[in-house]
């Protein structure tokens, strides 16, 4: 059921707890509120921003979602969660490269069982999926210079 706009919340720890059960009763639009006013009244963490991110996701604002993960990631370079949501959206949005990259990093900084076995099915899904993909060039060379190694015109 839509509910009114949220009230103006001035504590940000009360901000950051609104925002987290907004987000786990799948209040996406509520939470980002709370969670963007957590941010402004200064909780600049990385659970914060990975929140933020994966709310953001959820939206399909996949932009402000990147945004968020990878501040998540330069506040906590070795956090699990973060480096895992943003290897995850890379997974979604097949981006199989920065997938990997992230996702290993997940598994490096992984601390409990449960989280390496999260990761491992994640990679496991992607080699799956990779299987069945077609391929398709980089573009991260230009393809005048591949043609001109190649010994063309």
């Amino acid at each position: 059921m839509p509910r009114g706009p949220t009230r103006p919340i001035r504590d940000r720890r009360e901000a950051l707890e609104a925002g987290q059960r907004a987000f786990e009763r799948g209040r996406i639009e509520e939470a980002i509120q709370l969670l963007e006013q957590a941010v402004t009244l200064g909780t600049d963490t990385a659970p914060t921003h990975t929140m933020l991110g994966v709310a953001y996701a959820r939206q399909h604002q996949v932009e402000r979602g990147f945004e968020h993960l990878e501040r998540a990631v330069a506040l906590d370079p070795e956090g699990f969660t973060p480096r895992c949501a943003l290897g995850e959206l890379y997974l979604r949005l097949c981006v199989p490269e920065k997938a990997r990259e992230q996702l290993a990093c997940a598994l490096e900084y992984a601390t409990t069982i449960e989280q390496r076995a999260y990761v491992q099915s994640l990679l496991r899904e992607e080699r799956a999926r990779d299987r069945r993909r077609v391929y398709r060039p980089s573009f991260r060379q230009p393809f005048w210079l591949l043609r001109r190694l190649r010994g063309g015109t």
